[in-house]
């Protein structure tokens, strides 16, 4: 009798073992799944980093062209009181 309950103790074993192997293939396919879900996500961050990267490159550049325009005036105007001191002399 003890043969008989050593297999079927070992049959028992072996359908738990290939329940758990069809778990872990599931849990597999999810994780794969989850995987290319988060590289396409990552995917889509990075394009959009780029773009915000890009607006924030053309901003910089016209505050700088604005702040260049707004600063050529007032040496003008620096310079135009020099001249008349000049003229007047």
């Amino acid at each position: 009798m003890s043969l008989w309950q050593d297999i079927e103790n070992l049959q028992k074993k072996k359908a738990e073992l290939e329940d758990q192997l069809i778990s872990f293939e599931e849990r597999s396919k999810i994780l794969e799944q989850q995987l290319r879900n988060q590289a396409e996500r990552r995917q889509k961050l990075a394009e959009q980093l780029k773009i915000l990267n890009d607006a924030m490159d053309k901003l910089e550049s016209a505050a700088i062209e604005l702040d260049r325009r707004i600063k050529r005036p007032e040496k003008q105007q620096e310079m135009q009181p020099e001249i008349h001191v000049a003229l007047t002399k």
